[in-house]
């Protein structure tokens, strides 16, 4: 492995907080989001399994299950949980999410490299309207 196989990036900063992401060969492998209290991250779907490991803090998870096409599964109702430090949430595919910071949190996303992200247009109006 060459030096520049691997590095980490910082992609994004606002008043949410940090979001870090780790590449290798030029693919994404791994986020770390920081998350404000009274914040909110996500508000898409991948079209893979991803999993968030709440490194500290504590977080309100909400999901909702999507087709293909983004749009509401049948009989699919959102899911909301609270997650503390030390806990894994693994978002299956087609399944909108979003994370809103009850405490000042980190969040650790592993991708393995295969992750596509598309906005999910309703919880990105929940993080416009905080």
């Amino acid at each position: 492995m060459k030096k520049t196989d691997f590095g980490i990036f910082l992609e994004n900063f606002d008043k949410r907080g940090s979001i870090f992401r780790g590449d290798y060969k030029k693919k994404e492998i791994f986020l770390i989001t920081e998350i404000k209290k009274g914040q909110s991250r996500g508000g898409h779907y991948h079209t893979n399994v991803v999993n968030h490991h709440v490194l500290r803090g504590k977080i309100m998870y909400k999901e909702i299950r999507l087709t293909k096409n983004g749009k509401i599964k049948k009989n699919q109702k959102e899911s909301k949980k609270i997650v503390s430090g030390g806990k894994v949430i693994t978002t299956p595919p087609y399944a909108a999410h979003i994370f809103f910071g009850l405490e000042n949190s980190i969040i650790f996303e592993a991708s393995g490299g295969k992750k596509k992200s598309i906005t999910y247009q309703p919880y990105r109006e929940q993080i416009r309207n905080l």
